[in-house]
């Protein structure tokens, strides 16, 4: 008989505090003043994924460092408000802000971000994150393509976990590896439609799926008002937009993210994972922060069933 893991999910990363301003009327200039209609304040960065993961149900175990300022204390609380697991949480005695502030403007948003780390914090991070890996009992890490500390995925790999890579980045996005080597391992990568072009060299999104798929057994493209697709099983795979009323985009890929894992880790089919990926992501942009109008478990189940899907409950997690 198979023992079931401890955790479905692991994720590491540095949480923010997102400071969101929404209904701007235009971007912002030099010497102009401008007002914006709404306002909201929330962990987020590396926080929206495990968080909206959480929610969904699964048992997820979140590597992460915060510091003792004011910033880190807002973090504190919200993991504690969601009801995150503490297991591999690293609290230092000093500052450690990281505050990223959106701009929501015509359906996109700009940020400004502030990152207050010493020298050796992110090395110590990956320290913490490959510890974890190397010991823990999990099915699945999800982590950021070009970002996961050396060595993490062939770890998980090792320990019989499933890994997902996140192509975070936009248009800018870059690596020092060969793509070859970066998704190595890998069993899905999820992109916009800018990092799926970045990362390939395609501008079409279908050839860029295809390419990522070449190297990877699943590629998913997050199109967001397009909807999304994947190639997989030799073959693009489509599901269309689920209607949403845009207030604050801040991480909607996240929860997107969030809820392919769930059921890609409940062993559905491709098109029912980017249509539960879909669901989360547009619930996710209308409200403030990038994984509160993520569905709790039930509330997901009953929007699934209305589209014909089943889903299983999550092993380990809440229920």
């Amino acid at each position: 008989m198979t023992t079931p893991a401890d955790w479905d999910l692991l994720v590491a990363g540095r949480p923010s505090v997102d400071v969101m301003f929404s209904g701007l009327e235009a971007w912002p200039a030099l010497g102009r003043d401008i007002d914006a209609e709404g306002l909201g304040v929330c962990a987020g960065t590396s926080f929206n994924t495990p968080a909206a993961a959480n929610r969904l149900g699964l048992r997820v175990g979140y590597i992460a460092m915060v510091g003792n300022d004011r910033w880190s204390r807002i973090v504190r609380d919200e993991w504690e408000t969601e009801g995150l697991p503490t297991d591999f949480l690293l609290v230092v005695d000093r500052a450690m802000p990281f505050v990223s502030v959106a701009l929501n403007h015509d359906g996109d948003r700009g940020f400004v971000t502030y990152y207050g780390a010493e020298e050796g914090d992110d090395r110590e991070l990956d320290r913490l994150a490959r510890r974890v890996v190397e010991t823990a009992s999990a099915r699945h890490l999800h982590a950021y393509a070009g970002e996961a500390a050396d060595g993490l995925v062939g770890a998980a790999r090792e320990r019989g976990m499933t890994v997902s890579l996140d192509g975070w980045g936009g248009p800018w996005w870059e690596s020092s590896a060969p793509l070859d080597l970066l998704l190595e391992g890998t069993d899905v990568v999820l992109a916009n439609a800018d990092e799926a072009a970045a990362m390939t060299g395609e501008s079409d999104v279908r050839r860029a799926a295809a390419s990522l798929g070449e190297r990877c057994p699943t590629a998913v493209v997050k199109l967001g008002a397009g909807g999304a697709i994947a190639f997989a099983d030799g073959r693009i795979h489509e599901v269309s937009p689920e209607p949403a009323r845009i207030v604050d985009t801040t991480g909607a890929g996240d929860c997107f993210n969030a809820g392919f894992l769930r059921g890609r880790l409940a062993g559905l089919a491709v098109e029912d994972c980017l249509t539960i990926a879909n669901i989360c992501g547009a619930r996710a942009v209308e409200t403030f922060g990038g994984y509160r109008g993520c569905p709790r478990e039930a509330e997901l189940r009953e929007l699934v069933a209305s589209r014909g899907i089943a889903l299983p409950p999550a092993r380990g997690g809440p229920g």
